[in-house]
C-alpha cells in the first residue's frame, strides 16, 4: 500500500489501526513490552525522591551512582528519547491501559490507546513534583481523594494532556501524592516482577 493510497477515504483509519494495534502489543500486549521502560520510570523515582536508582535491569549502574553523570539536586532534567522507548515508559508506569487487548479488524473507536496522541512528532512527558499547601476538605465526599495537609505531589502530562493517574490516588488536578505514586510503581521497583529475567530465557 503506498502512501498515496493510505490517504484514500476509508483506508488511512484502518491504516492508523493497524500501527496502533502493532505498537500496543509490543508493549501491554506482549509480555516483554512493559519491562523496557521499567530502568526509566526507576531512574525518575530516584529524581522524584531525590535518592540514589534502584535497579536491576537496562540502566547503566556507573552513569547512575555517579552525582556527576546523574545528579539528584536538580530543578529541571531532560530526557531524550526514541517513541518505541516512550511507548514502553508509558507501558512501564501503568498510563493508557486498555480493558482488553486491540484488535486491528475490530477498531474499537473508544479506545486511549491512538498512537497519532501518543508519540506524534516531537512527543513529550512532563514530570512534575509539586508542593502543595494544605487545601480545605469538600462540603461533600466524591471519588477523588482530597489533600488536607501540605505535601508532595505528582502530576504528569504527556503532550500537554493531563493525565488521571487511574492507578495512583488522585485529586481533580491530577494530583498524586508523592509516596502514593511510588508505591504505585510497584513493577518498576521490583525490576519488572520477574519479566526482566525472562528476556535472557530462549524458551
Amino acid at each position: 500500500m503506498t502512501w498515496i493510497n493510505t490517504t484514500e477515504q476509508g483506508k488511512f483509519p484502518t491504516t492508523g489501526i493497524f500501527h496502533v494495534a502493532e505498537n500496543f502489543s509490543n508493549r501491554y500486549g506482549e509480555p516483554l513490552g512493559r519491562v523496557q521502560g521499567v530502568g526509566y520510570v526507576n531512574e525518575l523515582l530516584a529524581r522524584l525522591t531525590e535518592s540514589p536508582v534502584r535497579d536491576n535491569t537496562q540502566t547503566n549502574r556507573t552513569l547512575d551512582a555517579s552525582p556527576i553523570t546523574f545528579p539528584l539536586n536538580r530543578t529541571i532534567y531532560a530526557d531524550f528519547s526514541h517513541d518505541n522507548e516512550m511507548i514502553a515508559i508509558y507501558s512501564a508506569l501503568g498510563l493508557f491501559e486498555q480493558p482488553e487487548h486491540l484488535d486491528p479488524t475490530h477498531p474499537d473507536p473508544n479506545r486511549t490507546w491512538m498512537t497519532c496522541y501518543l508519540t506524534p512528532f516531537s512527543a513529550r512527558m512532563v514530570t512534575e513534583r509539586l508542593y502543595c499547601t494544605a487545601r480545605p476538605q469538600p462540603l461533600e465526599s466524591n471519588s477523588y481523594l482530597t489533600f488536607p495537609k501540605s505535601n508532595n505531589y505528582v502530576r504528569l502530562l504527556v503532550n500537554d494532556a493531563l493525565q488521571p493517574l487511574e492507578f495512583c490516588r488522585h485529586d481533580p488536578d491530577g494530583l498524586c501524592e508523592l509516596g502514593a505514586f511510588k508505591d504505585s510503581q510497584r513493577y518498576a521497583t521490583s525490576d519488572g516482577d520477574g519479566d526482566f529475567e525472562k528476556c535472557f530465557k530462549s524458551d
